[in-house]
């Protein structure tokens, strides 16, 4: 499965529309179309604006197929933790944190191996 067709696996899934997907990402009508019909290629500056806005989505998923196709979302502390609930809780966001910074690693790893061979700068 190509990157395109995650894309809009995951669309379909949270029911967001062609239309309202070229909108957030700032690309032409048409263009997701194009790419499912084969007709190019989901090129970096895309995949950046996809990546920073639709941040439920797991882009290692997106880019690879492993993993799950949303990211777990973080749980935010409850205002009245005790001293040690709330070290707990900032441990566990600190945890999550290093794992989306790992996540991005993987991302520029992936990226770097790929050498632009499916992916161009539009």
């Amino acid at each position: 499965m190509r990157i395109v067709d995650r894309l809009a696996t995951y669309l379909a899934f949270k029911k967001i529309t062609a239309y309202a997907f070229e909108r957030s990402v700032d690309v032409a009508n048409g263009y997701l179309k194009k790419q499912l019909k084969g007709k190019g290629s989901v090129g970096s500056e895309i995949l950046y604006r996809i990546y920073h806005y639709y941040t439920d989505l797991d882009f290692i998923w997106l880019l690879t197929g492993e993993g799950e196709m949303l990211r777990p979302e973080p749980e935010l502390p409850i205002p009245h933790f005790s001293k040690d609930e709330m070290i707990e809780q900032l441990n566990e966001r600190i945890t999550l944190l290093e794992t989306s910074l790992e996540d991005k690693q993987k991302i520029i790893d992936l990226l770097n191996e790929k050498g632009g061979q499916d992916i161009h700068v539009v």
